[in-house]
């Protein structure tokens, strides 16, 4: 048996899909009711030991151009499941407090993430987001033609590697190019001077009590990348 079977084994028998699913209901659950950021955080951060950091900007609704956006399904549920796999870091927005965490400027969930970086010495970024079901790719790397690499050339084979051995394998590049500069992909890179890539998800992926066997797959290729870019 390979080592992406005995991964996918694993994750059956914990059956890491119907955790998604309580983890999206506890902390991720979808609601109109904004909140006051002053008086309530509108983020959780789950610390761990290694230097990747993992976000999830939308993983609830969130204001933009003064309209609710809706969330990206389950994004919130995979970074906060990764950090618990792989001991990384990761944060997510968990209210809707009124604005963008991905495109404001300024940006307290930027302003956040500058801190944690600081603190814990984050060499690596990933965002997810999620793209819709009819999108022609199962996953989609957004580096803004490599500007947010920085110099880690070995990032995407790195990533395009892992996803390929766990069967996801439509994947594109820039397709939604986070050329933005307000982006968080690209903040990090320019004020922060590390590397990252925004990691867009198909939907097909993203609901694991529909695919649980798509779900796992997805989990097993970003566990094997955090692990890879900690190095």
């Amino acid at each position: 048996m390979g080592k992406q079977e005995n991964i996918l084994q694993e994750f059956r028998r914990i059956r890491i899909n119907e955790e998604a699913v309580n983890v999206e209901k506890i902390y991720f659950y979808k609601t109109d009711r904004r909140v006051n950021s002053k008086q309530e955080e509108p983020f959780l951060f789950f610390p761990g030991k290694l230097p990747v950091l993992l976000s999830a900007p939308h993983a609830v609704r969130h204001y933009r151009q003064k309209k609710i956006k809706m969330s990206d399904q389950f994004t919130g549920s995979i970074v906060y499941l990764l950090n618990k796999l792989t001991d990384c870091h990761a944060i997510a927005a968990t209210k809707l407090y009124g604005g963008d965490p991905n495109v404001d400027n300024p940006c307290i969930y930027k302003e956040k993430i500058a801190e944690i970086c600081s603190r814990e010495k984050i060499k690596f970024i990933l965002d997810i987001h999620g793209a819709a079901h009819e999108q022609e790719f199962d996953v989609d790397f957004g580096t803004n033609s490599g500007k947010t690499l920085l110099v880690k050339a070995k990032t995407l084979a790195i990533l395009e590697k892992n996803f390929q051995n766990f069967g996801l394998i439509r994947i594109s590049y820039d397709h939604f190019a986070a050329t933005s500069p307000n982006t968080l992909v690209n903040y990090v890179a320019r004020e922060l001077g590390i590397s990252a890539v925004q990691v867009e998800i198909n939907k097909h992926y993203r609901v694991p009590a529909q695919n649980p066997q798509g779900f796992h797959r997805l989990m097993g290729a970003l566990m094997e990348s955090i692990k890879e870019l900690a190095q």
